[in-house]
């Protein structure tokens, strides 16, 4: 993660030089780690493929709340690797090459799209094309892979000054290429279709190196109106071009243990329990009457982080200047409060306390999850499962398991959490195979409909996933709930207007910086002060707002 150790590393080291931030700098240090590579599990969808490879990175890939250690560098936004569009259209190509990180798109092609046969792991066929897979479980070495593959995808090898910047900002003269960059490229090897989590999709929508959806690929507005518009949002770049498409949507919720909520609010209902957390005033007197009754609220400093952030009314960055919007400044006062109170547990996100407080042996009321959160993180959890360091799951007989114990609502504020999208590679010599594959996973709401039947993803068609919503769907974890007309209405109602390719970075700088606030160890100012000083100190390009 070079941006995000970086980022960190400055926040770190700005920390000695602000007043009254004391040791605060190695307390936040100590903490990191554990986020950032716990929060794989909460960052992005992508990551929690069945066969959860990776350990923790495989609970997640959109998920908490959206930053983690290994899903890849947050980078900065670079305003259009604007590398062209104007190679002339090819005839479709024999190889058709498909980059991904993780196995779940590699799965819902194989499982999904009809007229895929399987040719070994890496290998397939579609009708007389051949399908050669690149898969990748490390998201940096996936990043640095897919960069030098798209630099070198061009017919002469050179587009100018911009053919020398990747994506993410890398100049290709660092970059080993195994002969591809510099040299003219086969078109049996260029990327045709590649597949990137939340986290780093900005870079890709704003470069050259993606297709428009509707111009390009040649997917009708029509076909993609069933779509949550959010998804769509995320992908369009600053000229209002739809840039990549997703079959997955993740909604937020509040997952709460019934059996605590029925001590506090003398109900386990969702409808009960929502009015009882509809807005951070509630939540936080719902709290207080936790903290009577003998419990917490919530079990981490950061767990409210995303809900607040995804509910700004600014970007982070506004022409050059970095912009620290009031609502996260609200966040991390509210937060302050629930310290003081003893609202919250005080844990580490993802560490061993944290993750035992899901259990039926935990005091805390509950937690914010993602949709597919529920099913990948949430269940195991409430069993007392953990991480080995061989990154699988192990199962704990000495905890009571609390499965069947939860429900969902909405919570205070729609949020979302991670996610994959679906590009079609400039210079693709398959644009139509390419579009065919997203057109058929994104936009047939039956083929959906069934995905989240088979395997329990909330999918990106509203029709399809209104149908389930009033259909007889359950979900053990949740004591039979069906949590889908909740999803629906989180989903509805999200925006995502400001995303920028500096949020994840910025949050997680955000939430480190503030952590010495936090726990009364310095003032807000001081605390904003210190976010302020790292984040231009690590994006030259930035002004501080005054």
């Amino acid at each position: 993660m070079r941006k995000l150790t970086a980022l960190l590393l400055t926040v770190i080291l700005t920390a000695g030089t602000i007043a009254g931030c004391g040791s605060g700098g190695s307390t936040q240090a100590g903490g990191t780690g554990e986020q950032a590579g716990g929060q794989a599990e909460e960052s992005s969808a992508g990551g929690k493929a069945e066969e959860n490879a990776a350990g923790e990175q495989a609970e997640a890939g959109t998920d908490g709340c959206a930053v983690m250690e290994d899903t890849g560098d947050f980078l900065t936004a670079v305003p259009g690797a604007e590398l062209a569009a104007e190679e002339e259209a090819l005839a479709e190509g024999a190889v058709f090459n498909i980059y991904c990180i993780g196995e779940d798109f590699r799965s819902r092609v194989r499982d999904y799209y009809p007229e895929y046969e399987a040719a070994g792991e890496d290998a397939g066929m579609i009708g007389q094309t051949q399908v050669r897979w690149h898969v990748y479980s490390d998201a940096e070495e996936y990043r640095d892979i897919l960069d030098q593959m798209l630099e070198g995808r061009t017919e002469t090898g050179d587009e100018g000054d911009t053919s020398d910047q990747s994506a993410s900002g890398q100049s290709t003269s660092d970059q080993n290429t195994s002969g591809q960059n510099g040299s003219t490229q086969q078109a049996d090897d260029r990327v045709d279709l590649f597949v990137v989590d939340e986290a780093y999709l900005r870079d890709y929508v704003e470069s050259g190196y993606s297709l428009d959806v509707t111009a390009e690929v040649g997917i009708a507005p029509e076909e993609l109106a069933d779509q949550f518009p959010y998804t769509q949002q995320m992908a369009t770049d600053s000229e209002g071009r739809l840039k990549a498409v997703t079959w997955q949507a993740t909604p937020g919720v509040f997952a709460y243990r019934r059996s605590i909520a029925r001590q506090v609010l003398g109900t386990d209902d969702p409808a009960k329990v929502q009015e009882a957390v509809s807005d951070w005033e509630k939540f936080a007197e719902t709290a207080e009457m936790a903290k009577e009754s003998g419990y917490y609220m919530l079990s981490g400093y950061w767990d409210a982080y995303q809900a607040y952030a995804d509910n700004v009314s600014s970007a982070w960055v506004e022409e050059d200047v970095l912009n620290i919007d009031p609502h996260l400044t609200e966040w991390a006062e509210q937060t302050r409060e629930f310290a003081e109170n003893g609202y919250t547990h005080g844990t580490e996100q993802w560490s061993d306390d944290w993750r035992a407080d899901h259990t039926g042996d935990g005091e805390v009321f509950g937690f914010f999850y993602s949709s597919w959160g529920i099913r990948y993180t949430l269940q195991s959890k409430a069993e007392g499962e953990s991480g080995s360091e061989d990154g699988e799951e192990e199962e704990n007989d000495d905890v009571t398991s609390a499965s069947g114990d939860y429900a969902v609502c909405r919570g205070p504020e729609p949020c979302h959490y991670g996610g994959q999208w679906i590009i079609a590679a400039a210079g693709s010599d398959n644009i139509e195979l390419a579009g065919s594959i997203m057109r058929t996973l994104t936009c047939d709401p039956q083929l959906m409909k069934k995905i989240t039947e088979d395997i329990h993803e909330f999918t990106n068609t509203v029709s399809g996933m209104k149908e389930i919503a009033e259909s007889g769907y359950k979900v053990d974890v949740l004591g039979r709930q069906n949590p889908v007309p909740v999803y629906v209405e989180v989903a509805e109602e999200l925006s995502q207007q400001h995303t920028t390719s500096y949020d994840e970075d910025l949050d997680l700088g955000f939430q480190v910086s503030m952590m010495d606030y936090i726990t009364g160890k310095t003032t807000l100012s001081e605390a904003l002060d210190l976010f302020k000083k790292a984040a231009v100190a690590r994006y030259e390009e930035l002004e501080a707002e005054d």
